[in-house]
């Protein structure tokens, strides 16, 4: 049997660098620093003024009049090809992780849900212009292949293995990923590409160049696994450090909207919702300033999470400048199905939870509160103030009761010729253990004619009537 496997390897040459700075294009050259290699990664704006990484630093000051730098961040780099590998997750299920800065896609088993290699690189390419971030990818017949096409700017898609093969070709033998004395032997013998070791046999090279030699050119000859394999994490935690300190809470915004995009991403991945999100704004001196939000019945939304912190973040004082944020979520709920009315154009118990999330939001979780019912059948008793909100986030539930919610504080006494009865009585007793005195009385509903309301009266065991609710 043929074998199908292909791989496609995805390259992020400028990572390190818009993981600092930013996906966006500035016409303001940034460097990459690293105290060892000195530039280590530039943008297009110092590029065309003529940096290239592996520059010495002062060489590359001499290029420039204005300079953004930053250096090397290690950390915040492999958080960022993992944020791209979730990315990826929803369109290709084998995604392996190439550290530094590589993706390892096999994507021949994906071909026949796509119908076709055109859909499936469509669907990647949309993915990855969106996120903004500069790639460059190739195809391979094994997973090594792919990795060396792909950095060598060889951006072959295709299916064909023999085409795959014969891409190999012209590569240079110092840019097969050899090793270095090795690389300088084999061009000492007048061998400049791969073309040239391709047909020489295995075992002549391994007897004078060792088993290191024969192992990186099986690599690129024979299928296999290139990297660790990606598995989403089980709670989302991501923090994102500020090119200028925010002095304002308005200013959070535009980053907070960038760690909740990566959330949004994450949610979707998980085919999860997020019942509370905490956010800690980092100061230098003072300590953090934490944030706790919650959506009730939970969201993904990325645009309804920043308007719910939005609404904190405009009551909000900061003690010092913020020069980070700390975003995690580590509580989810399966996503429903949203149950709409009968013709399937408005959904009223999501347009309340979303009024309900946005009134806890605003006013905090101890200021907003519900009517909810008891265990009590007394009507005076059987009600209770309690916060809309419990502490997992979700909305405080009531029993469904045949009583009126709403009672008045004392007793009204009322004649019944002034109301028409239209159901009961319904009698709740209730003995002394209850309560000092037995309480036994008959409920009726009624309807009054001149105030057009439905309310529910009671007859007491001395025979007169009170007002015990009214109905809505």
């Amino acid at each position: 049997m043929a074998d199908t496997r292909l791989w496609l390897y995805i390259d992020f040459p400028r990572l390190a660098l818009q993981a600092r700075f930013g996906t966006l294009e500035s016409a303001t050259p940034q460097l990459l620093l690293n105290a060892r290699s000195g530039i280590e990664q530039c943008n297009g704006a110092a590029t065309a003024l003529g940096v290239r990484p592996g520059m010495n630093t002062a060489t590359a000051y001499c290029l420039l009049s204005d300079v953004e730098t930053t250096q090397h961040d290690a950390l915040a780099e492999q958080e960022q090809l993992q944020r791209l590998a979730l990315l990826l997750y929803q369109a290709c299920a084998d995604i392996r992780l190439c550290p530094p800065s590589g993706l390892s896609l096999e994507i021949g088993s994906m071909l026949r849900l796509y119908q076709g290699l055109d859909a499936l690189v469509g669907t990647l390419q949309k993915r990855l212009d969106h996120s903004g971030f500069h790639y460059r990818w190739a195809c391979g017949h094994t997973a090594q292949a792919a990795q060396v096409l792909a950095i060598n700017d060889q951006p072959l898609v295709s299916s064909d293995r023999q085409q795959l093969i014969s891409a190999l070709d012209p590569i240079a033998i110092d840019r097969l990923g050899l090793d270095t004395k090795d690389a300088a032997r084999l061009k000492s013998m007048g061998l400049h590409c791969y073309a040239d070791i391709r047909p020489l046999p295995r075992a002549e090279l391994g007897y004078r160049f060792g088993p290191t030699l024969l192992q990186r050119l099986s690599a690129l000859e024979t299928p296999d696994t290139l990297g660790h394999r990606f598995d989403i994490p089980p709670h989302f935690d991501e923090r994102l450090e500020l090119s200028h300190e925010a002095e304002h809470s308005a200013s959070l915004l535009f980053p907070v909207k960038r760690l909740l995009t990566n959330l949004e991403d994450y949610l979707k991945a998980r085919q999860c919702l997020a019942d509370s999100l905490y956010l800690r704004l980092i100061h230098r001196n003072k300590p953090p300033t934490r944030l706790r939000i919650q959506a009730v019945q939970g969201s993904r939304s990325a645009q309804e999470w920043l308007s719910l912190i939005n609404l904190q973040l405009d009551r909000l004082v900061l003690p010092e400048p913020v020069l980070s944020l700390h975003l995690r979520a580590r509580r989810f709920r399966t996503d429903p199905m949203p149950s709409g009315d009968l013709l399937g154009t408005a959904y009223p118990q999501a347009d309340a939870d979303r009024l309900l999330s946005l009134l806890v939001s605003r006013l905090g979780h101890h200021q907003v509160h519900t009517l909810t019912t008891t265990n009590d059948p007394r009507p005076e008793y059987a009600t209770r103030l309690t916060p809309a909100v419990d502490r997992t986030g979700r909305p405080e539930s009531s029993r469904p009761r045949f009583q009126p919610l709403l009672v008045p504080d004392t007793e009204q006494r009322v004649a019944p010729q002034q109301f028409q009865l239209l159901s009961g009585p319904e009698r709740i007793v209730m003995g002394r253990w209850a309560q000092p005195a037995p309480y036994r009385r008959d409920y009726f509903r009624a309807w009054h004619p001149h105030h057009k309301q439905a309310v529910w009266l009671a007859r007491h065991d001395d025979g007169h009537w009170s007002l015990a609710g009214f109905f809505g």
